[in-house]
């Protein structure tokens, strides 16, 4: 799973809720990482959200590559108590990633989906793909408003694990990865969503394999996806 999404950290304002409030949305203990909304962010007006990792065999040279691609970082370098370093940045197109390097360290299970929703889908996904080898699978066309869901995997096996899309260029919906955590029971999950002061976007959709999909935003307005296989 090299240069793919490793880790998957909530920055929220409320951690001890966020917790509780995942363990009861998808009936497991929590998944992934909880930290505190660095003050920084919060002062910038930054809501609580996910931040994805990628991983990386070389964390700084990495970096200084999609900074040459004008990308942002965003404050300094960090290393986590385990001595895992991180660097935050802005994709050239806006969406918010994290690169790490986790040699000899554990990392979480692979999540359901990531979506990217990003105002150039075509440089977006060669932008990934020229960084971190990521490589474009099934090509859909969702809607004349959404264009091409292009389908992309980091895996050897060549299974999809997210797609891109424009929507970022609608006037409600602002460049950032979205990821999925997987449901037995999609319906229940949502109502476990509402009950816990959360919300649900736009109700469920059925993707062309038969998944049922719903985005959704925890207590705190971090937004995340529910997916359920068929």
């Amino acid at each position: 799973m090299k240069n793919g999404f490793c880790w998957y950290e909530l920055r929220t304002s409320r951690p001890d809720e966020a917790r509780r409030f995942y363990s009861n949305v998808l009936g497991t203990p929590f998944v992934g990482e909880l930290s505190l909304l660095p003050e920084a962010a919060a002062t910038r007006g930054a809501p609580s959200h996910w931040l994805g990792h990628i991983d990386v065999p070389d964390l700084e040279s990495s970096v200084q590559r999609l900074i040459a691609q004008r990308a942002e970082r965003l404050g300094p370098p960090r290393t986590s108590a385990e001595g895992i370093p991180s660097t935050v940045l802005r994709d050239p197109f806006g969406a918010v990633v994290a690169l790490t390097s986790r040699a000899g360290h554990p990392t979480h299970a692979e999540l359901a989906w990531h979506e990217l929703h990003t105002r150039d889908q075509e440089r977006a996904i060669a932008l990934y793909r020229g960084l971190f080898g990521w490589r474009p699978t099934e090509a859909l066309q969702l809607s004349p408003e959404v264009g091409t869901y292009q389908q992309f995997t980091w895996r050897e096996d060549m299974r999809s694990v997210g797609a891109a899309c424009g929507t970022a260029r609608l006037p409600h919906i602002h460049p950032h990865w979205l990821f999925y955590f997987a449901v037995d029971d999609l319906d229940r999950a949502l109502t476990a969503v509402e009950a816990g002061g959360g919300l649900v976007a736009n109700g469920t959709h059925v993707m062309p394999d038969g998944s049922r999909v719903a985005a959704c935003e925890d207590p705190q307005r971090a937004a995340f996806g529910l997916r359920q296989l068929p």
